[in-house]
């Protein structure tokens, strides 16, 4: 885990979810979280699908944001992370 602290050295608290732990992610329900950076678009979907391919996930959802700056939305990540087992995020999403 990365903790960003400011530059005035005072650490941001931020509430977070109960983290759950997966035994295996092989035949689990998968969610991905991309933020379509130009530079990720060749990588991105060859991840998505080795995953996939790996894991056989018998449900697979996908939040793509419309830009690469802004976090997704809150109301958006909870329907998300609820209606999945793990999440694959990719850097800055």
């Amino acid at each position: 885990m990365i903790e960003l602290v400011s530059p005035v050295g005072y650490p941001r608290f931020e509430e977070q979810a109960q983290r759950r732990y997966l035994d295996t992610p092989i035949g689990r329900r998968l969610g991905f979280i991309w933020n379509q950076y130009q530079t990720t678009r060749n990588f991105w979907p060859r991840l998505e699908r080795a995953v996939e391919e790996l894991c056989q996930p018998p449900v697979v959802q996908r939040a793509y944001k419309s830009n690469t700056w802004t976090p997704l939305d809150q109301t958006r990540f909870g329907e998300l992370s609820a209606a999945v087992d793990y999440l694959v995020i990719g850097v800055g999403a």
